[in-house]
C-alpha cells in the first residue's frame, strides 16, 4: 500500500508518475467530500459510511493483484480558518491510517508519503509507540519496520511530503516490489 497525503506540487507530481504504472490502482481521498461531511450534521456517521466506500475500493485494487494508492486529492482545499484546515488535516490522516490498518494484515509492505500522515498512521493506525529502524532505502527515506501489533514486521517506508525528485516515488516503488 502507498500512503500519499502530502499535496504538495513534489508529491502530486510524484503520484502522477506512479499512477502511470499499470500495476498500481489509485484511489481517491477526495478531500471536497470529507470537509463537507466534517461541516454537516452527523459527521462522524458520514465518515464511517465514506471509510467503508474507501476500503472496499482498495480491496478490489489488491484483489485485481495491483498495489493500491491511497492519495488525498491533489491540492489544497481553501478552509475558513486554521481551526478549520486543522480538523480537516486530523481528519484526512486519521481516515488514512484506519484504512491502511485495516489492510495491514494483507500487505507485504507500506509506503507513506507526508508528515503528518505518516505520524498519524504508526502513533494512531497502527497504535505504535515506537519502531526499529532498519535504515534507509534512498537518502531521506527510511525503512522501519514495527516489532508489535497488526503491523508487525511490516515494512514501513517513510517518505517526507517535499523530499526527492518527480519519480522518487514511483522509484521507491520498485524498491519495495523487488524486496
Amino acid at each position: 500500500l502507498v500512503l500519499v497525503g502530502s499535496h504538495v506540487p513534489l508529491a502530486d507530481a510524484q503520484v502522477h508518475n506512479l499512477l502511470a504504472e499499470p500495476a498500481c490502482g489509485g484511489v481517491d481521498l477526495e478531500v471536497a467530500k470529507v470537509a463537507r461531511v466534517l461541516a454537516g450534521p452527523l459527521p462522524d456517521r458520514l465518515l464511517a459510511s465514506l471509510e467503508g466506500a474507501w476500503l472496499e475500493r482498495l480491496q478490489q485494487v489488491v484483489a485485481r493483484g495491483q498495489t493500491p494508492v491511497l492519495f488525498t486529492s491533489r491540492g489544497e482545499l481553501a478552509c475558513s480558518s486554521p481551526a478549520e484546515r486543522r480538523t480537516l488535516g486530523e481528519a484526512l490522516a486519521g481516515l488514512m491510517a484506519r484504512l491502511a490498518a485495516r489492510l495491514a494484515p494483507q500487505l507485504g509492505y507500506l509506503i507513506s508519503k507526508g508528515g503528518i500522515t505518516t505520524q498519524t498512521l504508526l502513533a494512531d493506525g497502527l497504535g505504535l509507540e515506537a519502531v526499529e529502524l532498519e535504515g534507509q532505502l534512498m537518502p531521506g527515506l527510511s525503512l522501519v519496520r514495527p516489532s508489535v501489533g497488526v503491523a508487525q514486521a511490516l515494512p514501513i517506508l517513510t517518505f517526507p511530503g517535499n523530499l526527492g525528485t518527480d519519480s522518487g516515488l514511483f522509484e521507491a516503488w520498485q524498491w519495495m516490489q523487488a524486496g
